[in-house]
């Protein structure tokens, strides 16, 4: 299973996720929130999408509704879950 696109879009969100929540807690420069902001959601919706279209097991599908982490967790638990390749 490729979870290339997974990764892709998670990382994507959370990246995303702690550029807006540092501009919050510095300097909170209006622009770079209202073009982030949408970048964000985007990923979000991206990890959610992804992880439904994979075979992933249900519980890796649920952890990607967590906002933030959801498509971190979600990989982590479809590499807990999948076996092991071969040698």
């Amino acid at each position: 299973m490729d979870l290339r696109w997974l990764r892709l879009a998670s990382w994507a969100e959370t990246v995303s996720l702690l550029v807006l929540l540092g501009n919050l807690a510095t300097v909170h420069v209006e622009q770079l929130a209202s073009a982030l902001g949408p970048l964000h959601g985007c990923a979000y919706l991206a990890t959610i999408a992804t992880a439904f279209s994979l075979p992933l097991p249900r519980q890796a599908r649920t952890l990607t509704l967590v906002p933030g982490v959801g498509g971190l967790l979600a990989l982590r638990r479809a590499a807990a879950s999948s076996p092991a390749p071969p040698r």
